[in-house]
């Protein structure tokens, strides 16, 4: 699953519409994340964007190690690196 998909199923499991999402973002219209979700694009979206709409519909990021140690690291918006 990619974060264009990913984003679209929160959105939908939220009762959100790209136009709600947009305005959340304080994006004129709804241009922005229609771009994004649609493929009007060929990259996926970058982390940050992606951590932005997730963080604006309650979800987090999380990176795990695949190793043993299972480790785990939370992406927060707009905090800087440690």
């Amino acid at each position: 699953m990619n974060s264009k998909q990913i984003v679209a199923e929160v959105m939908e499991l939220r009762g959100w519409s790209q136009k709600k999402l947009a305005e959340k973002l304080g994006y004129a219209t709804v241009t922005g994340v229609a771009n994004r979700l649609n493929g009007k694009t060929t990259k996926d979206m970058n982390v940050a964007t992606l951590v932005e709409f997730l963080s604006l519909m309650e979800c987090e990021v999380v990176v795990r190690s695949t190793t043993k140690d299972k480790k785990e690291w939370t992406i927060t918006l707009g905090e800087d690196a440690e």
